[in-house]
């Protein structure tokens, strides 16, 4: 796979209540390190207010880097944060929705039964 390519842009947000993690490129197991770090700080710097990882320019997230993002979900529900992963994309979402990490975009949770589909396929 080349060179890992990981970039994060911190905001504050401008009511302060907010933080914002910008994320950018391919999310693996070289960039897991750095998103833990991140997050962690991110986390401080929120006083119980609210954490907002941005997904938006993720092209690929690897299983390390889920675990940091649900780390940070649990760290949030046990000291009363925020946290939204937002804007997910593509295989990114679907991962992500896999987790809980994102609502699913369908409200679709199970296939239909088989007699359901004969059904709607003979009318």
């Amino acid at each position: 796979m080349g060179e890992v390519r990981c970039v994060i842009h911190r905001n504050p947000g401008k009511t302060g209540s907010t933080v914002f993690l910008h994320l950018d490129g391919c999310f693996d197991r070289g960039s897991s390190g750095d998103l833990r770090r991140e997050l962690r700080q991110a986390f401080d710097r929120a006083r119980g207010a609210r954490v907002v990882v941005d997904m938006a320019g993720v092209d690929l997230i690897g299983s390390e880097c889920i675990e940091v993002l649900l780390v940070g979900y649990t760290r949030a529900m046990r000291t009363g944060h925020g946290y939204e992963v937002v804007n997910a994309e593509g295989h990114v979402r679907r991962a992500l929705e896999a987790t809980g990490l994102c609502p699913r975009s369908d409200d679709n949770l199970y296939a239909p039964s088989t007699g359901d589909a004969v059904e709607a396929a003979l009318s």
